[in-house]
């Protein structure tokens, strides 16, 4: 199902896939098998698709996804949640909350709520308006990014280097960090350029640039110089 033009479908379950390649609607909730828009795209509804949502225009979803994968490279808002086996965004996505077993951003991701993750990977910029929850997460970022809380198992934040020494130069200080309202939680945690009111971890490595208030560790503490820690201590659990 193709609309190269300026048209619109109605809302229903779709056996095949659509293709938005001009300016097109879906008047409803809408299944298919996969859903591509290179164009101007605007779902008013839910979208469920079996296997994949791509965007490289511009994307609207007024309701919650459910797809495959889902790939951004160019701009999408979604007004509820989006759930995926996979998400990548090297564009721009805004969404309520974002469910997936592998996250990959190389552009920016928004979410109102929670950010799920098995296997999140940011080389951009990342906003979450809740909890970031990663088994593993992997982020250089670009950018100012920020989060409620952080939560996983290995957790490492560092600035991006070309990001750094950019405007080190210009400024002649730290341009951007990575600003957690609350928490940081995990078994390994390492942080570079991180501002946090407390992080809890077995080790925890705080480096360059982090302002934290208050840091229990259970095994092993490693405190750059060149960071501000008011208060750490040793956790009472073994």
């Amino acid at each position: 199902m193709n609309i190269s033009g300026s048209g619109s479908l109605p809302g229903g379950d779709y056996n095949e896939p659509i293709r938005i390649s001009g300016s097109g609607k879906i008047n409803g909730s809408v299944s298919c098998s996969d859903l591509s828009i290179s164009g101007s795209g605007h779902v008013y509804g839910d979208l469920r698709c079996r296997e994949g949502f791509r965007v490289s225009g511009s994307g609207r979803v007024d309701g919650n996804i459910s797809s495959g994968d889902i790939k951004v490279s160019g701009s999408c808002h979604i007004g509820g949640d989006a759930q995926a086996d996979s998400c990548s965004v090297s564009g721009s996505l805004h969404t309520g909350s974002v469910r997936c077993n592998g996250l990959h951003i190389s552009g920016a991701l928004t979410a109102v709520q929670d950010v799920t993750a098995e296997n999140a990977v940011v080389r951009g910029a990342i906003h979450s308006g809740g909890l970031i929850n990663a088994d593993k997460l992997d982020v250089e970022f670009s950018g100012s990014c920020d989060a409620d809380s952080i939560g996983g198992s290995n957790l490492r934040i560092k600035k991006s280097g070309i990001v750094f020494n950019f405007f080190s130069k210009l400024f002649h200080r730290d341009a951007y960090c990575f600003t957690v309202k609350n928490s940081i939680e995990g078994d390994t945690v390492h942080l570079e350029h991180v501002v946090a009111d407390t992080v809890v971890g077995r080790d925890v490595v705080i480096g360059d640039g982090c302002r934290i208030r208050h840091v229990i560790y259970r095994d092993h503490i490693d405190i750059s110089e060149n960071a501000s820690v008011e208060l750490y201590e040793a956790s009472a659990v073994g």
